[in-house]
């Protein structure tokens, strides 16, 4: 039986997060961040993604209310349709993962390990489209560090619903 891979998505209208697991799925790493204004073929680009990284399974993260309830709205019909559109285009079972608050963690986990972009206080200033490039890379990390936080909960989770691996 050939090794697969999980796939874990931070689903935003502007970029997605994109992390992976090892074949054991035991440990989430971070891959890339997807520019969907930027790239209109990002679709395609995931399918390279999934079929390089033989993916088997697909979690996203889902926008819950910090008491755990689904919130009928605007966030949550988006990662909705998004969902409905993976499971069209790539045939794959796709799990939903509780995404609250690991865009703060992964904001945290990159300034812990200094990876916060800006002028860091000393050196030349940077010009303004070099500072809106540092803010949009920052943003695109902060994205595939989520992603990892999102598919690295539904890893250690021992419990699973009926037909999902681990």
């Amino acid at each position: 039986m050939k090794a697969t891979t999980i796939l874990g998505l931070d689903f935003g209208e502007r970029r997605i997060g994109v992390a992976v697991s090892d074949t054991g799925k035991t440990l989430a790493t971070g891959l890339t961040t997807l520019d969907c204004r930027a790239n209109p073929g990002w679709m395609e680009a995931l399918g390279d993604i999934i079929r390089e990284e033989d993916v088997a399974e697909i979690v996203v993260g889902y926008p819950l209310r910090t008491d755990g309830k689904v919130v009928a709205g605007g966030k949550t019909e988006a990662v909705d349709a998004f969902i409905a559109k993976l499971e069209s285009a790539f045939k794959l079972p796709v799990h939903r993962e509780d995404e609250s608050f690991t865009s703060a963690m992964a904001t945290a986990s990159l300034k812990a390990r200094g990876g916060g972009r800006g002028n860091g206080g000393g050196g030349k200033k940077k010009s303004g489209r070099a500072h809106a490039r540092d803010r949009q890379k920052a943003k695109a990390d902060i994205d595939r560090v989520a992603a990892c936080y999102i598919l690295q909960d539904w890893l250690d989770r021992p419990q699973r619903e009926p037909g999902e691996s681990k």
